[in-house]
């Protein structure tokens, strides 16, 4: 016979519980007051099991909490030097900011981790300016000169031009322009009665422009002993800083247990969006009222508040740029140490730049700097100082017969031979470029020259080379001569024609891509696709040769005999002041770091102030204080820009049942007149309020988007071809903007920053079990090989927003909306099938308003479109995982011994007397009524306690809340006579 014995045991009757031990509820002790005796062959098991689990729910998802791996991030450090407490030259409270790259090793788990952000600005016209630049304003007092002139030397423009353009052509070049930009990148500015503003610029077309870091910045005078004395001592232009990618860590932890979707969802976007304390940004003013007396007060100029996603950067502003300092910066370069402070203020603008193709740009940068160290090494005694003097030089001269389409019998007919040792490493460095060269198809268009049409992603691969051999350059100073490229920064380059580097397209095999060969011929496969081994009897090793003879010129019939595989004018430039020898003569060739070198586009920050708005008003100002009688130009001081994306979102979709990651960029919104509120006072028109856009402030996406002027970039001038007001067509008077004719008409502009995430913490093996695959998302998804149709330079959409190489976004732009783009000359929707058209006005551009608008033509008017902007959403292709455990383990010390096998092999573990399924959550508890274990009892025994520990099946504690209970049930065995007492009796006779 048996009889039973229940014994509740549950957690707010602990010892630990009542102790006030209440951090671990699934490891309780339970007192038995006297004890309870059992027998060898007593059993026992678990009768009832309720688990409440923390945050069990059935809609939730389980969060836990185990070791992943320990993984290696690399992110951005700055460190500020010598803490100052602000004044008028150094408004971020330091003088010297030093930056680095380094590698940490960090423990990751499945609700802790960190993720890694980049930061970019779009070229949308606003808070940038394009580089290279001499300075971005003009010295005051000139006050309005920024709103009416137009840009050039005088204004900041470089003093030569951004992109090589000439006037060579002929019959066997097909009669093409020739110049030397990419058609994405540059675009040809030209007002026909302002010859002295003509030339090729950069585009402003919203394309993204990744953020990097100089690794040293000084703002002024500086206290310490710094060897350069100033940062910039050993080369003359901002390009030659020492850049580094920009990245931050952002830490993230969700706490262990059930989670709903949307709160999850909003703890991820709170720490995203966590914002610091408002932060006053002040300059400190003195002044002397006697000899006895000093005083000084802090002038409040502006506020900020950061968010680890979004907040300010160090950028150019009316007292870093302008005229003076590039002009200290001039004499510092020739050894002035009065000027060193102010041009350290000049360099400090530099801080940040935007790269619009980074991974090519450091490629090219990183082969710069190794070759620089390689002819040290070979070279001591004639060091290079600069990345861009890390070049090397055609063997042979390159005459023009030699490449000739029908050229027979001419000795390395359509060969270069570079003068430079053939070396693995070396031509590993020069492949890297080329590896990433494949993912910008748009860098081999060659659009306004002859090898249009010819070379292509797929049959070629370019470095730059020097238009002028080093003859052509030798009346010029040894750092024009010995470097590769000129980016026009200093003022003796002024007028000098063709300083600039174009692109030497040679021969490549994608047979051979990546692959490393001795190079003996094409057939046998060049080294890497690309380079020919040549040997030379006189010469100490082999030689690195490409060729120019494969990308379809010879095989192209129509074609004149004399059509050149280069470019025929470069044979025109590079020719020693030559009429007659069409050759290029020892010339610099590799790769050239220099902001206006084909390919790699770069972008400066600027705060966007001016002192006066374009009424001439000066309205920047702060009055004096009690301390100090001095006005101050308070839009000198402000020197920062918002970056980064304003508000990053998780969101969880309650339709679909995914998550979803969206608004990784800062909108462009609805903005209203710079003069909004004011009083309009022109002629023709009653005097009135200049009203507020009802829709300002609103999210939108841009087509042929409007300048207000309410901001600044020398890229913009002249500001008056945004409106004419008024404008008179037959006698009538209308207000009209018109495009700037620096934007890109018929463009998406969309965003004004944003952030890439370039690594969501987690590697490919730990992925399956870490935070984000269990809301669904997969690795590939943000980590696929990147190309030319989902890199920075793309737009995201549906195509392409599941194969991402990082996570971006910009807005959802839809063909839905292609009816609202249908408007009037004023823009009014007519909504029809039809398509949106550039019109213009009946009204010639002649008398006051010709310098900023074609001469003798019509007005020209693309429609001004804003629609309604949603963030494309990059969604999880899976459903979250809302079980991560099936199941619990139940252990007690009550047991003897364990007939458990798995979960853990380690530790101090009691036996397992129970699992518990997790089926039957009703509703905050799993309960298991049904026990299908029973132990029994191998020896005598009293028990006084018994400790209970619930574990996930890793055999970890369990997250609990304080609510779980067990009841164990004992069944002990019995004489079945003990109640007979005649048989008891017998028994005992």
């Amino acid at each position: 016979m048996e009889s039973i014995t229940l014994l509740d045991c549950n957690n707010k009757s602990s010892s630990q519980y009542l102790g006030g031990n209440r951090k671990s509820p699934a490891l309780f002790t339970n007192k038995i007051g006297s004890g309870i005796k059992v027998d060898a062959g007593d059993k026992v098991s678990v009768h009832n099991a309720f688990i409440s689990e923390i945050g069990s729910d059935a809609n939730a998802l389980q969060i836990t909490s185990e070791f992943l791996e320990n993984k290696n991030f690399t992110y951005t450090e700055l460190t500020p030097e010598i803490a100052i407490n602000g004044s008028n030259d150094k408004i971020l409270g330091y003088e010297r900011i030093t930056a680095s790259n380094v590698t940490k090793s960090q423990e990751v788990y499945s609700n802790k981790f960190s993720i890694l952000i980049n930061y970019y600005k779009n070229n949308n016209g606003e808070n940038h300016f394009n580089l290279p630049r001499l300075f971005c304003h003009k010295t005051v007092p000139n006050l309005i000169a920024d709103w009416t002139e137009y840009d050039e030397t005088e204004y900041g423009q470089i003093s030569g031009d951004y992109a090589i353009s000439t006037s060579f052509s002929a019959s066997y070049n097909g009669s093409k322009v020739s110049a030397y930009v990419v058609d994405d990148d540059m675009f040809y500015f030209g007002i026909l009665n302002r010859v002295e503003i003509k030339g090729y610029r950069p585009r402003n077309n919203n394309s993204r422009f990744k953020i990097y870091v100089a690794d040293d910045t000084r703002y002024g005078s500086q206290s310490q002993t710094l060897d350069p004395v100033w940062v910039n001592s050993s080369f003359d232009t901002p390009a030659l800083l020492n850049y580094l990618e920009y990245i931050e860590k952002i830490d993230i932890e969700i706490p262990e247990g059930f989670k709903s979707p949307d709160e999850i969802a909003d703890t991820i976007t709170n720490q995203l969006r966590k914002q610091s304390q408002p932060e006053v940004n002040f300059i400190r003013s003195d002044a002397i009222f006697d000899a006895n007396a000093s005083l000084s007060t802090d002038r409040r100029v502006s506020v900020e508040i950061n968010s680890p996603t979004y907040h300010t950067f160090y950028s150019a502003s009316p007292y870093t740029s302008n005229k003076d300092k590039f002009t200290s910066f001039q004499q510092a370069i020739n050894g002035s140490a009065l000027q060193y402070n102010n041009a350290n203020t000049y360099l400090s603008q530099y801080q940040y730049i935007g790269v619009k193709r980074p991974e090519l740009w450091e490629r090219g940068r990183e082969f710069a700097s190794y070759y620089k160290n390689l002819l040290n090494a070979s070279i001591p005694a004639q060091p290079v100082k600069t990345m861009a003097g890390g070049c090397f030089a055609n063997v042979y001269p390159l005459n023009a017969s030699q490449f000739w389409r029908g050229t027979t019998n001419t000795e390395r007919p359509h060969e270069i031979v570079f003068n430079f040792e053939w070396k693995k490493e070396t031509l590993e460095k020069l492949n890297a470029i080329f590896m990433e060269q494949k993912n910008h198809p748009e860098l081999f268009e060659n659009k306004w020259n002859q090898l249009n049409g010819f070379t292509n992603v797929n049959n070629s691969r370019f470095l730059h080379m020097d238009a002028l051999c080093k003859l052509d350059k030798e009346t010029l100073s040894a750092s024009y001569k010995d470097i590769l490229g000129n980016d026009y920064m200093l003022a003796n380059a002024s007028g000098v024609n063709y300083l600039n580097s174009v692109p030497i397209f040679f021969d490549f095999n994608p047979t051979y891509e990546n692959k490393y060969t001795e190079g003996v011929s094409w057939e046998e496969g060049y080294s890497f696709g690309c380079f020919k081994r040549v040997s030379i009897a006189t010469a100490p090793y082999d030689y690195v040769a490409v060729t120019t003879s494969h990308l379809g010129i010879l095989d192209d019939n129509s074609l004149n005999a004399s059509f050149t595989t280069i470019p025929n004018n470069l044979f025109n430039l590079n020719r020693n002041g030559s009429t007659t020898n069409k050759a290029i003569l020892l010339t610099n060739f590799g790769w050239d770091v220099h902001f206006n070198s084909y390919g790699n586009v770069c972008i400066g920050l600027t705060d966007g102030y001016v002192q006066a708005t374009k009424t001439a008003d000066s309205v920047n100002k702060m009055l004096p204080t009690p301390f100090n009688t001095t006005e101050i130009d308070s839009s000198q001081f402000i020197q920062k820009i918002y970056l980064g994306a304003n508000e990053p979102l998780l969101d969880y979709n309650n339709t679909s049942n995914r998550f979803e990651i969206s608004n990784l960029h800062t909108a462009e919104r609805i903005q209203n007149r710079y003069n909004a509120g004011g009083i309009d006072s022109a002629s023709k028109h009653t005097e009135q309020i200049i009203p507020e856009f009802s829709t300002a402030g609103e999210k939108v996406y841009k087509i042929n988007k409007r300048l207000f002027d309410t901001n600044f970039t020398p890229n913009m001038m002249p500001y008056s071809s945004n409106r004419v007001d008024p404008l008179t067509v037959n006698g009538q008077a209308y207000q009209v903007d018109f495009l700037n004719p620096n934007l890109d008409g018929w463009t998406i502009y969309d965003q004004l920053s944003g952030i890439i995430i370039k690594d969501f913490g987690y590697s490919s093996s730990t992925w399956d079990d870490g935070f984000w695959s269990r809301l669904g998302f997969e690795y590939n998804q943000f980590n696929s090989s990147r190309d030319s149709s989902n890199d920075l330079t793309s737009r995201i959409g549906n195509d392409n927003k599941n194969n991402l190489p990082y996570a971006l976004t910009n807005a959802n732009v839809g063909q839905v909306a292609t009816m609202d783009f249908v408007t009037n000359i004023w823009g009014a929707g007519t909504y029809s099938l039809q398509l949106p058209i550039t019109t213009s006005f009946n009204l010639q551009n002649a008398g006051v308003v010709n310098d900023y608008f074609r001469d003798q033509m019509l007005f020209e008017q693309f429609p001004a479109i804003s629609e309604t902007a949603h963030s494309i959403k990059l969604t999880a292709p899976n459903l979250p995982r809302k079980l991560i455990n099936p199941y619990f383990c139940i252990r007690s010390d009550i047991l003897d011994s364990s007939d458990y096998l798995g979960g853990a092999d380690s530790g101090e573990l009691y036996p397992v007397i129970a699992i518990v399924p997790k089926i039957s959550d009703y509703p905050d508890f799993f309960v298991n009524t049904s026990p299908d274990m029973e132990f029994v009892f191998t020896k005598s025994k009293t028990i006084t306690s018994i400790t209970t520990s619930i574990h996930d099946p890793s055999q970890s504690l369990a997250s609990l809340n304080n609510d779980s209970a067990i009841i164990y049930k004992i069944t002990k065995q019995f004489n079945p006579d003990k109640f007979n007492i005649v048989q008891q009796l017998l028994n005992k006779k």
